[in-house]
């Protein structure tokens, strides 16, 4: 039986109807990948499937006792007392029988006999369903899950409410993926997420057994996710076997077959109106009549739809050859929780040259920007200097918008940064789907998507020969991202570009810079040319085998072996240490026999608990250590 089917679904976004006549269905464990360009209904499709809106016609049912679990793209703080507890009680069931064990426990010290009996009676039943629940596993997967979207243990300790809206997002991630529900409804999970907990979420999902509809800009992430694509434009749906990059050839194949069906059509219907118009009133009339009949009746083949899409064109002025150069670079920039002493970032001698194209990768918050405010001259190193070429004019995009006043609508926006006349900037913005009154709106009412594409029309209309881009994708659908992937594929100048986006980053950089926590490494090629390298150092690591040590040897490697290792080593080997204990734990508690023993029962779970709370504090104490 289909885990979802949809069967005929109408939706309305105000007074737009946003689907019409979409069916489809999802089997159990099956990814969807959900694609279409901003306002094709996408996120209105989960809305309508999660119960958050009503559809206005068709149906939606999902399998007996199937449950969802909903990411939308706007998230609000919790009221819970730290992060870490947020987290847990994604899931109330686990949660409250560890609170009736805890209170059987409680009672069971206080009574004997038959009571007594009877409370272990209850005790174990209540033990078998938490067990069931994988309640014993359950503070391992809540800490796995918060570090492997991005949330430190410093960042677990505060109250929903301080994290940041990037950080908030990462905690609804981990509370989605902590509820084990049957179908996930993801609306953009890679947002606000850096490459590092992309690719541990990309994971995450490939071992989960849920179904899932994915929706998201992020071409790799579905590529490594979807099993499927369903693709939304002008109120309806298209569904094509494979993940993206098979998507991306059956829609060419696609197209093609369908403009040749459209073409073959149109010429049928020329010559035949051509016969008609002839001979319609000489001895072949009666031919022509029948042929227009034929011609009335006629299904007619819709041509391929056409994509709204952006045009993009960057200009380039000449430059040196020398674009920038410095013998090293040491920069302070703000911590990522925004408390505390500012953070250093070391950067090497570097040079770059016109033309060539370089990527900063690395985790949010380690001073990708920073860098690239460095060289764009706004933030003073600590330390070194950089050198610009003569003639080098540059334009900064700033992935938060800010250059754009929020109280100016598109067109003044546009007049007072160059001077141009009002009929030539419309004609212009009709490129970037700003038609009509679009021109007149406010800024600040402005969609994501439609203030970065106000943000690209600035670049157009300049013509600096080096880009400063900081995540330049951001907000643009699939459609946008490529017209503006071709335009600096064909733009002559200099890029420096901060992205996560790896699709992005492989078509456009020659170079990259990857920030590590305090410093800079560089790196020829794109980001899959890195993790290929990534790969055959990791292979070459396991393939390593210990040589034999000679025996006049060995009492020198046992005293090395006796003295202290370095303190992210120790800890790590500790770490070791207590996971297996807790799994020796968990399997004596999976044990049916242990509760013929009520003493022995809590004793155990009291050990476990006290095992995952010290787990935890290592979990601390290695990133305390690996930092130093």
């Amino acid at each position: 039986m289909p885990l979802l089917r949809v069967d005929r679904l109408a939706v309305l976004y105000g007074a737009t109807e946003v689907l019409r006549d979409l069916s489809f269905q999802v089997e159990p464990r099956q990814r969807l990948g959900i694609v279409g360009a901003n306002g094709s209904g996408k996120s209105s499709l989960l809305k309508a499937i999660s119960g958050e809106i009503i559809p206005t016609a068709g149906s939606l049912t999902l399998a007996p006792r199937a449950r969802t679990a909903y990411l939308a793209q706007e998230i609000e703080a919790s009221p819970h007392e730290s992060v870490y507890e947020d987290a847990l009680h994604s899931r109330p069931d686990i949660m409250g029988r560890r609170s009736r064990l805890t209170e059987l426990e409680t009672a069971m010290a206080k009574v004997s006999g038959a009571e007594l009996t009877a409370l272990v009676e209850n005790y174990g039943d209540v033990q078998h369903e938490y067990e069931r629940l994988d309640g014993y596993a359950y503070d391992n997967r809540v800490a796995e899950v918060l570090h492997g979207v991005g949330l430190t243990e410093a960042d677990q300790a505060l109250p929903p409410s301080a994290l940041s809206g990037g950080q908030r997002r990462r905690l609804a991630l981990a509370r989605l993926l902590l509820q084990d529900a049957d179908l996930l409804l993801l609306d953009e999970p890679t947002n606000h997420l850096d490459l590092e907990a992309i690719e541990w979420l990309e994971e995450f999902l490939r071992l989960s057994r849920a179904g899932m509809l994915i929706v998201s800009h992020d071409r790799r992430f579905l590529e490594r996710t979807a099993d499927d694509i369903l693709e939304l434009q002008g109120g309806s749906g298209e569904w094509y076997p494979g993940n993206y990059r098979q998507y991306l050839r059956l829609r060419r194949e696609r197209r093609a077959v369908r403009q040749k069906e459209y073409d073959a059509q149109q010429d049928y219907i020329a010559r035949t109106e051509e016969f008609i118009r002839r001979y319609k009133a000489g001895q072949r009339a009666r031919e022509a009549r029948g042929r227009q009949t034929k011609l009335d009746r006629l299904d007619r083949v819709a041509p391929p739809s056409d994509d709204q899409q952006i045009r993009i064109r960057l200009r380039a002025s000449s430059t040196s050859d020398l674009i920038f150069q410095s013998d090293g670079l040491t920069l302070a920039y703000p911590s990522p929780s925004g408390k505390g002493s500012a953070w250093q970032l070391a950067m090497p001698a570097f040079t770059i040259n016109a033309g060539e194209r370089v990527a900063i990768v690395g985790p949010n918050g380690s001073g990708k920007t920073s860098l690239l405010k460095a060289l764009l001259g706004e933030l003073r190193p600590l330390k070194g200097r950089v050198k610009t070429g003569p003639r080098v004019t540059m334009r900064y995009y700033d992935q938060h918008l800010a250059d754009l006043d929020p109280n100016k609508t598109v067109l003044t926006e546009l007049q007072d940064a160059f001077g141009l006349p009002e009929e030539t900037l419309r004609t212009f913005l009709g490129r970037l789907l700003f038609r009509g009154e679009d021109a007149f709106k406010v800024i600040r009412s402005l969609s994501g998507g439609e203030k970065s594409r106000v943000a690209l029309a600035k670049l157009m209309l300049d013509d600096a020969g080096l880009l400063l881009l900081d995540e330049p994708t951001n907000h643009l659908d699939i459609p946008a991202q490529e017209m503006l992937e071709e335009a600096l594929q064909d733009f002559e100048g200099t890029i420096v570009f901060v992205s996560h986006d790896r699709y992005f980053i492989d078509d456009i950089a020659t170079r990259l810079w990857v920030v590590d926590w305090g410093r800079v490494t560089t790196h020829l090629g794109n980001y899959t040319d890195l993790e290929r390298s990534r790969q055959r150092a990791g292979r070459l690591v396991v393939a390593a085998e210990p040589e034999p040590v000679p025996r006049r040897d060995r009492r020198r490697e046992a005293g090395a072996a006796a003295r202290p290792v370095a303190p992210a080593a120790g800890v790590e080997q500790r770490i070791g240490e207590l996971e297996a204990e807790i799994r020796r734990l968990e399997e004596q508690l999976a044990d049916h026999q242990t509760y013929d023993d009520p003493a022995r029962v809590t004793q155990l779970a009291q050990a476990h608990e006290d095992a995952s709370r010290r787990l935890r504090a290592l979990y601390q104490e290695w990133e305390q250590a690996a930092g130093e």
